[in-house]
């Protein structure tokens, strides 16, 4: 627990900074009930949604050009989870599976949304799948990336981070300190096209400077206090999930990408097969045409 109110001391601190950031005049925060404030960016309008949960250390701006292909067709809506970009961590969110799954569904409901498309990548694909149990038919469908199942998470995590930062208090001292540090070595490793580094890390950084949260030690510890058994990690049975892998994803090379298919059997898998770790960031064209593609036809192709 001290490791997460450390986290919400310091990021508190940097409020001016993310007050004055230069964001897109379609950013807002919006209040939900679990006490979170969450910054997202809205295309408005009354086309469906489509919810996107940003992949760290990737931030809103990461997302405009599948912002762009897709706003003529969904109501586009991208932001940040608490305690990363622009959404400030509060005292009391664990980042475990019920509190993520507490803040997907804040905003889907207190944005009054039906029939949703949501789309979220690796841990925040967990939470996505905690709160598809709680959203009912407010969901019309989940898109996972980058998201294996619970075991492979935390062996995932076992490979790519070290005993310090899974350590509490320490983990987040040390991420906080460093945290300018961790974009472009991240980049360099996970990205399958070396001419992304430059502008991803940019931005990443450029973020940072404006005051954005980077709570990662938080988000590795809480995702490690998940229990395998919790009955939130199955998705309910009639509800359509698409899969994206990028087959060229270093950190994952001893994962299996069909494991996730034990939370949620009825997934249909789609590889990227040229993309890294960020399949719809890298391929933002062939990630728009999944999306605007019916679930069902995706089913039939794959």
């Amino acid at each position: 627990m001290l490791g997460q109110v450390f986290d919400a001391v310091v990021y508190h601190g940097l409020r001016k900074q993310r007050a004055a950031a230069a964001l897109p005049s379609d950013t807002r925060w919006l209040d939900i009930p679990s006490g979170d404030r969450l910054c997202l960016r809205d295309s408005g309008g009354d086309l469906p949604p489509l919810i996107i949960a940003t992949a760290s250390p990737c931030g809103i701006a990461h997302y405009d050009a599948i912002y762009q292909r897709l706003r003529d067709r969904y109501r586009v809506i991208v932001f940040d989870m608490p305690g990363f970009g622009f959404s400030p961590p509060r005292m009391a969110y664990r980042h475990d599976l019920q509190d993520g799954a507490s803040a997907i569904r804040g905003l889907i409901e207190t944005l009054e949304l039906q029939q949703v498309t949501l789309v979220c990548s690796s841990i925040n694909g967990l939470y996505a799948l905690a709160a598809s149990r709680q959203l009912g038919t407010r969901l019309a469908r989940l898109v996972l990336l980058q998201t294996p199942d619970h075991g492979n998470m935390l062996a995932w995590f076992a490979r790519t981070t070290q005993t310090s930062i899974r350590t509490p208090m320490v983990g987040q001292y040390l991420n906080f300190v460093s945290r300018r540090r961790f974009p472009p070595a991240w980049f360099r490793v996970t990205l399958a096209d070396r001419a992304l580094h430059i502008p991803f890390s940019e931005m990443a950084l450029r973020a940072l400077e404006q005051g954005a949260c980077y709570c990662f030690a938080s988000f590795v510890q809480g995702m490690r206090r998940t229990q395998a058994e919790d009955a939130l990690l199955h998705a309910p049975p009639r509800l359509p999930v698409t899969v994206i892998w990028g087959g060229r994803d270093r950190t994952h090379r001893h994962t299996d990408p069909a494991s996730v298919r034990q939370h949620c059997p009825q997934a249909d898998l789609v590889t990227f097969d040229q993309a890294g770790h960020f399949p719809d960031l890298e391929a933002p064209d062939a990630f728009a045409a999944i999306i605007s593609t019916p679930a069902t036809a995706v089913a039939l192709a794959h």
